[in-house]
């Protein structure tokens, strides 16, 4: 067997500064959903607490359905002029409108302008997290052992869950640092002013990046594609769509799990938002240490049977997650949210891999930009808002538990139609 499928990791500096770059990326997108409720106070208070925070989700839904315009854009590049390349451009778009936002005025200094240039910035950082997740799954795949693809593609995942783990970290210290009051006035600007340091050591890190192999190959032999967008749709439909019903399950269930839920806990669960902000932080922090371990598992048993553990095991606790934090027992809501997490990440980690396996190198950011990218743009942005409008409209409060298990069944449903694919060769 060659040297390079022996060894577990061969481009230990690739796969390194790929997994930083991740880090300090997705930290950047994620901190507006952990400041959700401090949001709507200083950018709609012209409406009432509910309609408030409706709106700032809205936000974020609507921030998600631009996120396929930066995929679009940024797949095609990537598969016509390199990976690098399209990770690189991702970092640049992320940085300015975080930065911008921390230095945004509020509702109350420029009135409704505030609130617009809010959405602008937002969907901003939409275009650049759009692009990235093909880019890096693309090339952190594509340099892997065949033996290890699985947990090469877990990577990617691993950095974009330590990156929203970072953000939930940093706006909990903050939070609990700082009296409400303080938050409001100027404390909340500080995660996303840390933006401009990260995105500065993001940029650093992405030029150290070496060009997957297998784009270069294809490139010298003159194969790439002219339109790979429409050659992922028209030569491999079925593995998009497949991958589009079974993200279902993913977006809706993580954005619930670990970014709604603390606004649901302090407004529902008797809890505050630090208290909860803390709690989230150390079950990402636990559940985020098990990605590569489900990454690898699926190397030995296959993407399949992973994937449809975790389906079915998300399913189960859909129904129980937000019935546990409706009550009062602590230990529980603590168990429950990790069990959640849980089936997650063992879904995840095979997935990762599948979706990679699943496309030739010439349309493969395509072909995950078309399914994964628009999937989780549709319905893990729409996730917050439909489970608060679900809420408003129903009176019951556990009806995002019901949304988060019939998401699960349909992604099950769509991955018995699944082909194996951990066996095969990358083309």
């Amino acid at each position: 067997m060659p040297a390079q499928e022996t060894q577990l990791l061969p481009h230990k500096k690739t796969v390194l500064a790929s997994s930083l770059a991740i880090i300090l990326e997705w930290y950047d997108f994620s901190i507006f959903g952990f400041y959700a409720v401090v949001l709507s106070e200083l950018f709609f208070p012209f409406t009432d607490g509910t309609t408030a925070l409706l709106s700032t989700f809205m936000v974020f839904a609507l921030s998600f359905l631009f996120r396929p315009l930066g995929s679009v854009v940024v797949s095609s590049l990537g598969d016509r002029f390199g990976r690098k390349n399209a990770f690189i451009f991702t970092v640049i778009l992320m940085t300015f409108p975080t930065v911008l936002i921390g230095l945004l005025p509020t509702y109350g200094g420029i009135g409704i302008a505030a609130t617009v240039l809010l959405i602008i910035l937002r969907i901003g950082q939409a275009l650049s997290v759009g692009g990235e997740r093909s880019a890096t799954l693309s090339l952190l795949t594509e340099i892997a052992p065949p033996r290890f693809r699985g947990l090469y593609g877990s990577i990617s995942l691993f950095s974009t869950t330590a990156g929203i783990l970072l953000a939930s970290l940093v706006c909990g210290l903050v939070s609990s640092a700082l009296t409400h009051d303080e938050l409001l006035s100027w404390g909340w600007r500080i995660p996303f002013l840390l933006g401009a340091v990260s995105g500065i050591a993001a940029y650093s890190l992405r030029k150290t990046v070496r060009e997957s192999a297998m784009f270069l190959d294809l490139k010298r032999a003159g194969k790439t594609s002219d339109s790979p967008l429409k050659e992922s749709l028209t030569g491999h439909w079925k593995p998009v769509l497949i991958i589009f019903a079974a993200t279902i399950m993913f977006a809706v269930s993580f954005y619930l799990i670990f970014v709604y839920l603390p606004t649901f806990a302090a407004k529902y669960g008797g809890m505050t938002l630090s208290q909860m902000l803390n709690i989230n932080t150390m079950n990402l922090a636990l559940c985020t240490m098990l990605v590569p371990l489900s990454g690898y598992f699926s190397d030995r048993v296959g993407r399949k049977p992973a994937i449809i553990i975790g389906c079915a095991g998300e399913l189960v606790m859909g129904l129980l997650l937000f019935r546990v934090f409706a009550g009062g027992d602590l230990a529980l809501k603590i168990i429950v949210q990790f069990g959640a997490g849980l089936m997650n990440v063992i879904f995840a980690g095979a997935f990762a891999a599948y979706m990679v396996e699943s496309f030739p190198t010439r349309v493969r950011m395509s072909g995950i930009s078309m399914g994964n990218v628009i999937g989780f743009s549709v319905f893990g942005g729409s996730a917050p808002l439909i489970a608060s409008y679900l809420i408003d409209r129903t009176g019951d409060i556990t009806a995002p538990g019901i949304y988060m298990a019939a998401s699960c069944a349909i992604s099950l449903i769509a991955v018995l139609f699944a082909k194996e694919t951990f066996r095969s060769e990358l083309r």
